[in-house]
């Protein structure tokens, strides 16, 4: 029971803060700058969010959430918690490349929360993990103010209602080219802001997991559908970080979500070709160690 609440505050930490991580991978996404000497090797506080978003890409009806969950952040050497992704496993970080291992995830939504999903199972939390790999796309003596990155993201998807081991299905897997922009000091001191659009392909169990009526699950208004591999979508996303000073951080985010040409758009479950979502956060710094980046 204790290492599922564990688990289960880990995972509302990593969807609360998703919708900024999406446009802010390369520099220290919404809990904190890049590392540079000086900084904590560690800290811990309260993160606070509200976002509203889509039930599932090109669905019509929305979600709404609102979390204050604790957050830690470790700025090893080659493991980072917090600090540049959600979770990263550093295996190659130079100037102008990096290679890791980052994790996300997105909530889990009620089928009876959605007319056309009624009567069909609901959707579970959903993790991703994989590799990607970054390359700077501007010349790093131009500006230490912004930066430029295409990030080439492949993960694998899992779903799981907390349930158990036996809990968690694989749903295929997204491959995400990704081109993110962020901007210190934007037309104000301890302003930044960050830019991205990605590009989104699934495999047919991801396309599946959303948009596939089984022959159980078809009504007169819900024709069975069988769901293929392809384009899911695309994403754009825009976010502000405005640090009040050393403890205390404010952030607001929107992304959208544009699905015409999917695989999948024939479904009976797509309902949207353009969805939006929005977020807004505070990160309240409790504690920090003593030790510092060298």
């Amino acid at each position: 029971m204790k290492n599922t609440i564990v688990i289960l505050l880990l995972f509302a930490f990593i969807v609360a803060t998703a919708p900024f991580y999406s446009v802010a991978k390369k520099q220290g996404g919404p809990l904190s700058n890049p590392p540079k000497p000086g900084d904590p090797v560690w800290e811990a506080g309260m993160f606070g969010a509200y976002f509203s978003n889509a039930l599932y890409p090109a669905s019509a009806d929305s979600q709404h959430k609102i979390l204050p969950v604790p957050f830690f952040i470790y700025r090893g050497e080659y493991l980072r918690v917090g600090d540049d992704a959600i979770v990263r496993a550093v295996a190659v970080e130079k100037e102008r490349i990096k290679v890791d291992l980052s994790l996300a995830g997105a909530f889990n939504s009620s089928s009876s929360d959605s007319a056309v999903r009624s009567g069909m199972p609901d959707l579970d939390f959903l993790f991703e993990v994989g590799p990607e790999v970054s390359f700077r796309l501007d010349d790093p003596g131009d500006s230490d103010d912004s930066e430029m990155w295409l990030n080439l993201q492949l993960r694998s998807v899992f779903s799981t209602d907390f349930g158990g081991v036996d809990h968690i299905d694989h749903r295929g897997y997204v491959f995400e080219p990704e081109i993110s922009w962020e901007s210190e000091d934007f037309g104000y001191p301890d302003l930044t802001l960050y830019l991205s659009a990605a590009t989104l392909f699934a495999s047919e169990k991801t396309h599946d997991y959303f948009y596939q009526v089984a022959p159980e699950f078809v009504t007169d208004d819900r024709p069975a559908y069988d769901a293929s591999s392809g384009y899911l979508g695309s994403k754009f996303a825009m976010s502000i970080k405005y640090e009040y000073d050393d403890d205390l951080t404010f952030f607001a985010g929107a992304r959208l979500g544009m699905w015409s040409g999917s695989a999948s758009e024939d479904s009976p479950l797509y309902q949207k070709s353009l969805t939006y979502g929005l977020g807004l956060g505070v990160k309240w710094r409790l504690l920090v160690s003593e030790q510092k980046v060298k």
